[in-house]
């Protein structure tokens, strides 16, 4: 019998209407909530040449996900990929995929990708915790 995978809170180019929500049309959206900390806006970097949000967990802030049952190993995998987590590497991963507490939302749970990057990468923060807003774009 195969592992049960969590519910994904996603933050950036995952949600509706943003590059890559694609990858979740197999999905089923449970809702939105929040993440205790704040997001970035990065630039570019050498995984990214366009700009792409940073979530680094804290105790001040909040993030603006939704969240979704994602049923599909391989589904997770192709996230996975696009986050550069590397599950055997995690040293050489952009991200990390990790289980984190969704305020307000509609499961007390959910893994969610936080950055492991080097900080000095980060552009501005986003004071409102929300990507889609500060984005100030449609489907792309």
């Amino acid at each position: 019998m195969s592992e049960a995978i969590l519910p994904l809170a996603v933050y950036g180019t995952l949600r509706r209407g943003q590059r890559n929500h694609v990858l979740l049309l197999g999905a089923r959206s449970l809702g939105t909530g929040f993440l205790a900390g704040s997001l970035y806006d990065v630039p570019r970097t050498p995984y990214r040449a366009y700009p792409y949000p940073a979530f680094v967990p804290s105790s001040q802030g909040h993030v603006t996900v939704e969240v979704y049952e994602v049923v599909d190993a391989a589904a997770l995998a192709a996230i996975d990929r696009l986050e550069h987590y590397l599950p055997a590497d995690e040293p050489a991963s952009q991200y990390l995929r990790r289980v984190l507490e969704v305020m307000d939302g509609p499961v007390a749970e959910a893994s969610a990708y936080i950055y492991n990057g080097p900080l000095d990468e980060l552009g501005e923060r986003i004071a409102d915790g929300d990507w889609v807003a500060h984005a100030g774009r449609s489907a792309v």
